[in-house]
């Protein structure tokens, strides 16, 4: 058989279980799921078939698959699921095993059944013979991998070499795991499985090798190990919306401590400079910063020290005086793209000190040696010029506050408020209580002349996808703490579930 025919096969099947699960009070199936997992998502089927609109037209589906299959027995199956000996009442989950081999867990609610159904589809050609294993069974599944299932539990591992004695060895290691060993004894995975979501997400930093673990601990105490930290989310589909929040999860009190002292670098957006952006904006990040504490942070990190000892700065500049002169909001704008593709930027900063825009004009001698030239126009206000640059730079402080920007037009309005601004945008969040802020408006995105010509290169399956994504209107992420994070994607149909808009849409893409 070939493998088209195999996953055309094992779809149908997998898709009919998805429809009608039925329920088991069995041991605990996720005891599968290794200690040292490095991600873990959990999928609540029933609720994400009801919301995908796939229940609608049950009875067409049905008799379609039992078409396809053409086998009596499995077609009467496909008819009455929950004879297939699993459940999805219960939460389906994607993880990576400790070898990062790509695993799918259910939960088993019938074993004589779940037997019946692999005898199927062993007569299809879909799977090999059921192998006995000591407390479980195992088949192979023809060009995809290796299943094994027991009473409470069924994997699926992804593998080109099911027969091989290391994959055989981590099957049987995974399935005859004990509870206290795996990973339902990990309090962040117990806060997952708590939330009552749509789709959740466990990471964590355990396998992190030490050198990306050293480089990302810039300010870190000795005793802080990132690897120690874990990455929580959930996501929920609703109507005309994608709502999304996550947060860190630690033990270490040291990690706790640092995340604290992050918090205290900044406060809450002051929401100073949304005047003087356009409401045009492609995207938009602000966040709140107190530059003496970002100062204190930074300078117990080594490659912070290096940076300033190693670089070649202008006689009688002060790095900590031009650090700490940041005090309030730092804001920075996409605000479109130039004719040749060139990003146009506008950003502002509250700082205490005029000579704050000197952090840039300090390292004058790197820039000459690039060709870049740092020339100044005005008290405390620079230029940067390049051959290799498209455009030049400005950037400068007036009054109280920073500014840059690359865009000539916008320069000339520096410090001035914009008729059609942010302030009146139409996002939900973007005037809310937070410490950071960001949004990208789709529809301005959508609306460049370069991505409407890149989606006609592809013809009618260019327009069709630009279709599906001219129905989205807008992403923003916010921080509701230092540990907690929320993004939301809204599209313009508010009436119908997201989910339900997503699969019609793919419907149009691939036919």
């Amino acid at each position: 058989m070939n493998k088209l025919k195999f996953f055309s096969h094992l779809s149908v099947l997998l898709v009919a279980v998805l429809l009608l699960g039925s329920c088991s009070k069995d041991r605990e199936y996720t005891r599968v799921i290794p200690s040292n997992a490095s991600l873990v998502v959990s999928v609540d089927v029933p609720s994400i078939i009801k919301k995908s609109g796939l229940m609608d037209n049950k009875e067409s589906i049905m008799k379609n698959m039992s078409a396809a299959l053409n086998n009596e027995k499995l077609a009467k199956l496909v008819q009455n699921p929950s004879e297939a000996g699993l459940s999805l009442e219960e939460k389906a989950y994607f993880f990576l095993s400790s070898e990062d081999a790509p695993v799918v867990l259910f939960k088993v609610s019938d074993m004589d059944k779940l037997q019946e159904t692999f005898k199927l589809m062993q007569t299809e050609g879909l799977c090999d013979e059921i192998e006995k294993n000591g407390s479980y069974s195992s088949a192979v599944l023809r060009g995809f991998g290796i299943c094994a299932f027991d009473n409470s539990s069924l994997i699926i591992m992804e593998t080109t070499n099911p027969h091989s004695l290391p994959v055989k060895e981590s099957v049987t290691k995974l399935m005859n795991q004990d509870e206290k060993v795996s990973i339902t004894a990990n309090k962040g995975f117990q806060q997952m499985i708590a939330k009552k979501s749509d789709v959740c997400l466990y990471g964590s930093f355990a396998s992190m090798p030490q050198l990306t673990s050293a480089s990302m601990m810039m300010g870190l105490p000795e005793d802080a190990d990132l690897r120690e930290m874990m990455l929580l989310a959930q996501m929920n589909f609703e109507n005309g919306k994608v709502a999304i929040e996550g947060e860190y999860y630690t033990e270490n009190k040291s990690l706790k401590e640092y995340f604290k002292k992050q918090s205290e670098m900044g406060g809450k957006i002051n929401h100073a400079f949304l005047k003087r952006m356009p409401a045009s904006s492609l995207a938009y990040l602000c966040t709140n910063v107190k530059g003496d504490k970002l100062y204190e942070m930074l300078i117990k990190s080594t490659e912070f020290k290096g940076m300033v000892k190693d670089s070649r700065l202008t006689p009688g500049f002060n790095m900590k005086n031009s650090v700490t002169s940041l005090n309030g909001d730092v804001s920075v704008a996409l605000s479109g793209m130039s004719e040749n593709g060139t990003p146009l930027l506008l950003a502002y900063a509250e700082v205490k000190d005029p000579s704050a825009a000197g952090i840039v004009y300090a390292f004058k001698k790197d820039f000459d040696e690039v060709g870049m030239t740092v020339a100044t126009s005005g008290k405390n206000e620079y230029v940067v010029k390049s051959p290799m640059l498209p455009m030049a730079i400005h950037f400068g402080v007036r009054n109280n506050y920073f500014y840059l920007t690359n865009d000539e037009n916008l320069y000339k309005s520096i410090g001035k408020d914009f008729s059609s601004s942010l302030a009146d945008a139409k996002y939900e969040y973007i005037k809310g209580d937070a410490n950071g802020y960001f949004v990208l408006d789709m529809d301005n995105v959508m609306k460049l002349p370069m991505v409407t010509n890149a989606f006609a290169r592809f013809g009618s399956q260019g327009a069709m996808a630009q279709s599906v994504l001219a129905g989205f209107s807008y992403a923003e992420a916010y921080n509701k703490d230092d540990q907690k994070s929320v993004v939301n994607i809204y599209l313009k149909n508010k009436n119908e579930n997201v989910l339900k808009q997503l699969i019609a849409g793919l419907r149009k893409v691939i036919g």
